[in-house]
């Protein structure tokens, strides 16, 4: 298991609360806030409400790879994020078959209230190249389980179509199954998808896509797990934080003067976009949720020998109160992530309760900060 989530002990007092920090961040509106953001794990007891475990793992404070972080995808991103929109729901695990019998493929799912998604698991496929038609795609082989880790989604990167450049897939250059020209070598070499949206499943006749421009047509890499921030569409979202657009202006129209002349015009006119605060979302398309209240039920299909488990959230609801000198002040706590570890039968859940304050440049005046949690 990943040092990440190893058992820590902690003291009575950070047991009573769960593990916390305090975070400097913006809200949407370029409000200043300061966010405590408390972390506590809890075990999974089918059919009933989880119930608190024996140490609370720590708050993560950097993305980790599963990994080498060069070739392999997030499998916890950090909770070190200030604000965010809703509620991701994230969950790690392994698909497996019904009643452990290998099969060509099979149905995964998640529900949460009334959202549910479904994700086709599929056995390994080769592909053979005809000339001047239409590849042909082997039927599955059985398959018992499998890592869910966008690995094994579509995607990946082309290097066969053009010897001069290669062409990764922008919602998932780690994935599989990306292919550009009808080339022999690309096309008998190709690794195909085994984790698929069964709404969109990728097919012989859409396997090629002629133009590297037409990747926009391709299917979406279907996951549970943390979408990585540097992957198409989220990526967009990165820009500058509202409340520190006008330093950002400043800035632009001081350099502006070392710009050639002939340019400097579309240096001005073409500045880096807003933040969207879309960008702090991590989970899989279609698992970022309005705030979650807590005491959901979750059910989740072949994500454990047991076939289907069905648990409910544990319905904490913890104050968290913030005093900078001047006395508590109640903050509005909501829920940052849900993060289910399904092969060790627990989940952690991050809140987030926020309060304004007057700037960066105010910490240095600050004299006292205590977080009070109940």
């Amino acid at each position: 298991m990943n040092s990440v989530h190893e058992t820590q002990a902690t003291s009575d007092v950070d047991r009573s609360q769960g593990n916390s920090l305090v975070l400097p961040g913006q809200s949407p509106k370029g409000e200043y806030i300061l966010s405590v953001l408390l972390k506590r794990t809890y075990n999974i007891i089918p059919d009933k409400p989880c119930i608190r475990a024996d140490f609370d793992q720590p708050l993560i404070p950097g993305d980790v790879p599963w990994g080498n972080p060069m070739n392999s995808t997030t499998r916890y991103e950090t909770d070190f994020i200030p604000f965010k929109l809703g509620s991701d729901l994230v969950i790690n695990g392994t698909a497996y078959a019904p009643k452990g019998k290998a099969v060509e493929q099979f149905t995964i799912a998640a529900k949460i209230g009334d959202r549910q998604k479904n994700i086709r698991i599929i056995g390994d496929r080769s592909v053979q190249f005809v000339k001047d038609g239409t590849p042909i795609i082997s039927d599955p082989a059985p398959i018992q389980t499998l890592a869910l880790r966008y690995e094994n989604a579509y995607g990946g990167i082309d290097v066969y179509s053009d010897k001069k450049t290669a062409y990764p897939y922008p919602r998932n250059p780690l994935g599989r199954g990306f292919i550009v020209a009808n080339n022999e070598a690309g096309i008998n070499n190709l690794e195909l998808p085994n984790i698929e949206d069964p709404s969109d499943l990728i097919s012989a006749e859409r396997l090629c896509i002629k133009n590297y421009e037409n990747w926009k047509n391709q299917p979406s890499p279907a996951g549970f797990g943390w979408f990585p921030k540097y992957y198409q569409p989220r990526s967009t979202y990165a820009g500058i934080m509202p409340a520190d657009r006008a330093v950002e202006q400043e800035l632009r129209n001081a350099y502006a003067a070392f710009v050639p002349t002939e340019h400097r015009d579309s240096y001005l006119s073409n500045g880096i976009a807003d933040m969207d605060f879309r960008f702090f979302n991590g989970a899989s398309d279609g698992l970022v949720l309005p705030y979650l209240k807590g005491d959901e039920e979750i059910a989740t299909a072949n994500l454990g020998p047991e076939g289907i488990i069905r648990f409910q959230l544990p319905g904490d609801r913890p104050e968290i109160g913030l005093d900078l000198g001047d006395g508590i002040k109640q903050t509005n706590t909501v829920i940052h992530t849900v993060m289910v570890h399904m092969e060790e039968w627990q989940v952690d859940i991050v809140w987030r309760g926020a309060i304004p304050y007057r700037g960066p440049e105010w910490l240095v005046e600050m004299r006292k900060m205590e977080t009070v949690i109940k």
